[in-house]
């Protein structure tokens, strides 16, 4: 039986659906629940442009983490985000992971890291260029998305949290909407009582007081904040938030300002007012600002690709 911090969650996936897969791309084709791993979540759907299987040039892809508050969502509610990436020419993995409460933190960050390794076999298939590897994801995706790159660059930091190596190159990362420090998520409202129950399912056996004021003393408590792994040697990155967002105050500006001391390209997007709130990007078959952010953070992966042929 779910609890209600689940059933929150499961009905903003099942209110937005309609909106946030509203966009439609004929060109586009998928293969769905490509199994990277033993676990039934362990599974990704791939999406590419008819045209580009057989053009004999290598393509970039795009790695998408779907968001959920850590604890629901399913990659069947990103199809048209995954569409609208892979319409611009790029492979997309599209993929689902183990979430509290079966598995806890940092067990779940595993099944990220080997879903973002399994590029490796899809390239043996695919003409997917590993050159050029990005990943992006939403809310609790953005927190995955910016755990990949913590993790690729800081290895101090998967050895303390038992990760495998990140084997993939990242050439960029996409934040949406993310959350980078859980400390900062905790000390905001409580969402009624959503945010405390899904606190709990994310740590597992360690008990927290009902007021959250011993999340300090969790064994993992400064490995929850990808922000704090943010060094000079990150790829470059593109992130968006919204300044009204009344899940993720105080997440985004924060991370922004340390990417722009440390990466070496970045871009971003943010919006005000409450009616464009929380992955307001997701609306992005209907609402103006959605759109502009798309379009983008799709020019950001551009630009990105470009640099690389000019290295090379």
């Amino acid at each position: 039986m779910m609890n209600r911090a689940q059933m929150v969650f499961k009905a903003i996936d099942g209110l937005g659906y309609p909106t946030q897969n509203m966009k439609k791309f004929e060109n586009v084709i998928s293969f769905r629940d490509i199994a990277y791993g033993d676990h039934p979540q362990n599974k990704l759907d791939l999406y590419y442009r008819r045209d580009i299987i057989n053009d004999g040039k290598k393509h970039p892809v795009v790695i998408y983490i779907h968001g959920g508050g850590f604890i629901m969502g399913d990659k069947k509610c990103r199809v048209s985000i995954s569409e609208y990436y892979a319409d611009k020419g790029y492979f997309v993995c599209c993929i689902n992971y183990r979430m509290p409460p079966d598995v806890a933190f940092p067990e779940y960050a595993h099944d990220i890291v080997n879903a973002a390794n399994f590029v490796n076999t899809l390239a043996q298939e695919y003409s997917i260029d590993l050159d050029n590897v990005f990943v992006t994801g939403d809310s609790s995706g953005g927190f995955s998305a910016a755990y990949l790159a913590a993790l690729k660059y800081d290895e101090a930091l998967g050895q303390r949290i038992g990760a495998p190596k990140v084997e993939i190159d990242l050439k960029g990362i996409l934040l949406m909407c993310g959350i980078y420090d859980v400390e900062v998520l905790l000390q905001g409202g409580k969402l009624l009582g959503v945010i405390p129950k899904t606190a709990q399912m994310i740590v597992g056996d360690f008990e927290l007081k009902k007021d959250l004021s011993n999340f300090n003393e969790y064994p993992y408590y400064k490995e929850m904040a990808p922000a704090n792994f943010v060094n000079d040697r990150w790829c470059p990155t593109f992130i968006c938030w919204a300044e009204d967002d009344i899940v993720c105050q105080g997440q985004g500006e924060p991370m922004a300002e340390k990417l722009k001391e440390n990466v070496p390209y970045y871009d971003d997007y943010h919006v005000k007012g409450v009616q464009n709130n929380h992955c307001f990007h997701l609306e992005f078959g209907h609402n103006k600002l959605a759109k502009e952010c798309m379009q983008k953070s799709a020019d950001f992966i551009a630009k990105v690709v470009e640099m690389e042929k000019v290295a090379k």
